[in-house]
């Protein structure tokens, strides 16, 4: 059963790998799939999970969220960040984790770093004991990926400075946040009615889930605390870029005010008809500079009276 990543036997400590080739799902067991292999849906079928929850776990599109569907099954959708590398990480990935007859069958699209590093500590025989603890794992490395990627958002909003060159830097951050909010807070509360829902599998675990539950939660929170101290840098950054372009706008009408009236001279006697007056004088363009040197003067000295300048 190519479609198999991994397969766990929970019935005895440690965890062990049994074989991949039995057809038939086992109680105990934790069944770790790709979704989209042709195969894994006749599985399904053949083990007799109902058409309706078998379209809802390998469906493209899905919001965290959390169905109970008896006393013995449920299912948990998850969202978590892609930290494989090379990879986006608010390209968030995708976790579907149903409880059928006492298994666990996960299925995932896009590798996930937390799962692969369960793995590890199981075949370390240091993982989870139960498949509730390994679900627990499965949340708490989950979160554990998210608070490594909001660690390094944190150390980008302290890089940032008033800066209106960085304005499309901090927009791009900005809309990484919103991307994985999306997901994230609709994942808070699919934890917590995971937490509510009082299933066997999680009997004397209530301060776990609670811990993952808090967790969720303040990541929730600090993600909102970095999205509103991007949009006030955002507004002190465009601040002071329109600050900036009204002191040059003032400036160029400060400009243009002083040179107006030494432009009409120039100009009014340029066309003149009769001919430039003084033409004759040797003294006179002298003269003339000295004037507009003077209306210059006497026009910085008015600004400046008034504080225009």
């Amino acid at each position: 059963m190519g479609f198999i990543i991994d397969h766990w036997d929970f019935n005895s400590a440690p965890a062990n790998q049994p074989n991949n080739n039995q057809p038939r799902m086992q109680a105990g067991h934790w069944y770790h799939c790709e979704r989209h292999h042709p195969d894994i849906r006749h599985w399904l079928i053949d083990n007799q999970v109902p058409l309706s929850t078998i379209n809802h776990l390998l469906a493209d599109e899905t919001r965290p969220s959390f169905h109970r569907y008896d006393d013995e099954s449920f299912m948990l959708i998850l969202r978590g960040v892609n930290m494989n590398e090379n990879a986006t990480p608010e390209d968030m990935l995708s976790v579907r984790i149903l409880y059928f007859n006492g298994c666990l069958i996960s299925t995932r699209k896009i590798s996930s770093k937390a799962i692969s590093e369960i793995r590890e500590t199981l075949l370390q025989h240091k993982g989870p004991q139960t498949l509730g603890d390994l679900l627990l794992a499965i949340i708490d490395g989950l979160t554990g990926k998210m608070q490594s990627y909001l660690q390094t958002i944190e150390d980008q909003i302290e890089r940032f400075e008033l800066d209106t060159e960085q304005i499309g830097d901090v927009i791009e951050v900005q809309k990484s946040l919103l991307s994985v909010k999306r997901f994230i807070r609709p994942q808070q509360y699919a934890i917590a009615d995971f937490a509510m829902s009082e299933l066997n599998l999680l009997q004397n675990k209530t301060l776990l889930i609670n811990y993952a539950l808090s967790n969720i939660t303040r990541i929730n929170e600090t993600i909102d605390f970095y999205l509103d101290e991007l949009q006030l840098l955002k507004e002190q950054i465009q601040q002071l870029r329109e600050d900036k372009i009204s002191r040059n706008s003032y400036l160029f009408t400060l400009i243009a005010s002083i040179f107006l009236p030494t432009s009409f001279l120039t100009g009014l006697l340029g066309i003149n008809i009769g001919g430039i007056p003084g033409v004759e004088s040797p003294v006179a363009f002298m003269w003339f500079c000295i004037g507009l040197v003077v209306i210059f003067a006497a026009e910085v000295l008015l600004l400046k009276r008034l504080k225009f300048w």
